[in-house]
């Protein structure tokens, strides 16, 4: 039986699924779900809610197995001065929480910060009050310069923060060995471990589909800056001039903008818009399509592409980010960012060779390396480690 350094891992994640915002930080409530086959996880998270009422403080305990996530509400501020009072009531809720629940359940053996900003400021708080050492994984693409989120476009003082965060922490992950290395060097640290994003396998699996047409299939917030929806739609629009023995099916928050786009672009006949949909029905979703075509512009290591290959599908994605640590000649083809006519010829090559690929085996190969028993024992090693 795998050890538990104990009592409990205390979890403080700066984005997290709730409410009002099911799929925000879905990817971490994974990671949660994973870390608990092993370790009991104690989840913490405040969220604002402007149907709170005001100086009322509304929540929910929810207990899965060794999974126990805590999820507060606060009353929404509005304005430049609503800002600065939120941040002060979020500080302020999280604290007392976290004093009740200390109390009451004894101190963490370990904090774990998912994403730095704004949580890593409380576990800096419980370091210097408890003097209980945290981890620190990072998720987000935005040391990319010219991301949606660019980190050095932001203020003096939130680098400044962010980087006494990743200064106090006993051990640094990320999901992708490219973001890991990038965030290694911007703020000097020893080591960044890579542990993978999970994947609900129980869901994300191989099974034998036949679609009546040739499927692609594109799964994203649709954000244009990130995605570039709109290059794979030109590429759809160059494919169909040479066959049109395929179809598009995205899913994801399609705007007016993005029907429009298909519409004048002429290729309604080939495509096709879901909407958004929850995580159970991207998997059916997935089960019904031949290949993922991913043509991001920037990322860390999508999730995405690891449920497409989990399902078996073979993928056609941009080289960014960690990428290229999912996707190679046996599961896909990595095309270059921006190049539509790259993208265009290696959707007709994946057609025109899709018997080479062997989706069960692409299935099993993935659902091994990220699956909740494969990621929850690394950070159960990892946990282990910093407690030892």
């Amino acid at each position: 039986m795998t050890k538990s350094p104990g009592p409990y891992i205390l979890w403080l994640p700066s984005w997290y699924p709730n409410k009002l915002a099911p799929f925000d930080g879905d990817f971490i409530q994974r990671h949660a779900r994973a870390a608990a086959l092993y370790n009991d996880i104690h989840v913490i998270y405040a969220a604002p809610d402007e149907r709170t009422v005001a100086n009322n403080i509304d929540g929910s305990v929810n207990r899965s197995g060794k999974l126990t996530e805590h999820i507060i509400y606060f009353k929404k501020s509005r304005g430049f001065l609503g800002r600065i009072q939120a941040f002060l009531k979020w500080n302020k809720i999280l604290k007392k929480n976290i004093k009740r629940h200390i109390e009451e359940n004894g101190k963490p053996a370990i904090v774990h910060v998912h994403v730095p900003m704004k949580a890593g400021l409380i576990a800096r708080w419980i370091k210097r009050r408890y003097q209980v050492p945290y981890i620190v994984s990072e998720h987000s693409a935005h040391y990319k310069m010219s991301s949606h989120d660019d980190f050095f476009a932001r203020s003096f003082v939130y680098r400044k923060e962010v980087a006494r965060v990743f200064e106090g922490a006993v051990a640094v992950t990320n999901v992708s060995e490219a973001m890991g290395s990038i965030i290694k060097d911007i703020f000097n640290l020893s080591q960044v471990r890579t542990i993978n994003n999970a994947v609900d396998t129980g869901l994300f699996n191989y099974e034998v589909s036949t679609p009546k047409k040739f499927r692609f299939i594109h799964v994203s917030t649709l954000t244009e800056s990130q995605k570039n929806v709109m290059g794979i739609l030109r590429a759809i629009d160059s494919l169909s001039k040479k066959r049109q023995d395929f179809e598009l099916t995205i899913v994801g928050p399609a705007g007016k903008e993005l029907k429009e786009s298909i519409k004048s672009l002429g290729v309604e006949g080939l495509v096709s818009l879901s909407g958004e949909v929850s995580y159970a029905d991207v998997s059916k979703q997935m089960k019904m399509a031949s290949v993922l075509v991913l043509f991001s512009r920037y990322e860390n290591l999508p999730c995405v592409i690891i449920e497409a290959l989990s399902c078996g599908l073979p993928v056609i994605a941009t080289d960014v980010g960690g990428v290229s640590e999912l996707v190679n000649e046996n599961n896909g083809l990595l095309v270059r960012s921006e190049d539509e006519k790259d993208l265009t010829e290696s959707m007709n090559d994946v057609m025109n060779n899709y018997k080479n690929y062997d989706r069960e085996q692409i299935a099993a190969q993935a659902g091994e390396r990220f699956s909740y028993a494969t990621i929850g024992k690394q950070f159960n090693e990892l946990y282990m480690e910093v407690s030892g």
